[in-house]
């Protein structure tokens, strides 16, 4: 199952990447022109194919659902405290604040167990309130923190705008030798990043979470950067 899953996740990347590779590479549509990606007071992040095994008096990390144990065919478990009896393919649902500014819903199902721990699968989403992107070196080491990984990213960002949640701004269209090159600001190192080319981002959005970004150029023109790729995030409690 777990496997099955993660080849979901990498397929649902490949399929958004495919579909927003449909102008000529490197060159971009000037029609129409880009629309910003909204950046608002949250940033939603969304995995569709989170997975997480269960041994009995486990709890998902960053909810309140746990799994007591199994009677017969029947896994006891409770919902923010509350006890209920669940088969395998029932819904396991819950929606709060996982930490300080942190929302998160768990929209997921109780999967095969085969006399094992019990995985649970389904679509996750996770919004971090206000939040102020910061550049940093490494990734923070937090023992207790929630970690959220396959988070999948696409974004259309309109020349001189920010990447969402990143420092780096897309600055047009730059030639090195004769291939044409995205240009970014607000980065270290080489600013050029060629069609296919991988583009890896780690900050904090806030005091509690840091995330690192793990982009490919899916296409390119003077009017707009198109991306694709996925994110992990950590939250701490």
């Amino acid at each position: 199952m777990r496997h099955s899953l993660k080849s979901l996740a990498g397929f649902l990347l490949m399929l958004l990447l495919t579909t927003l590779a449909c102008t000529i590479p490197g060159t971009g549509s000037d029609t129409p022109e880009a629309t910003p990606t909204p950046e608002g007071d949250a940033m939603t992040f969304v995995i569709p194919a989170y997975t997480y095994s269960l041994e009995p008096g486990a709890t998902v990390p960053g909810s309140q659902l746990v799994y007591v144990g199994k009677t017969g065919d029947l896994h006891d478990v409770t919902i923010n405290g509350e006890p209920a009896q669940k088969r395998v393919g029932d819904s396991f649902i819950w929606s709060g604040v996982v930490a300080p500014g942190v929302f998160a819903e768990y929209n997921l199902r109780l999967a095969p167990d085969f006399l094992g721990p019990l995985p649970v699968a389904g679509p996750v989403e996770v919004s971090v309130l206000n939040p102020v992107p910061m550049a940093i070196n490494a990734m923070p080491e937090w023992p207790n923190a929630i970690r959220y990984n396959n988070i999948v990213m696409a974004h259309n960002v309109p020349v001189g705008w920010t990447i969402p949640g990143t420092t780096l701004v897309y600055d047009g269209v730059s030639t090195q030798g004769e291939v044409n090159s995205a240009r970014l600001t607000g980065l270290t190192g080489h600013p050029l990043f060629a069609l296919g080319d991988s583009i890896t981002w780690m900050g904090t959005l806030k005091d509690n979470a840091a995330i690192r970004f793990t982009f490919r150029v899916v296409n390119f023109s003077e009017n707009s950067l198109q991306l694709g790729g996925t994110a992990e995030l950590l939250v701490n409690r």
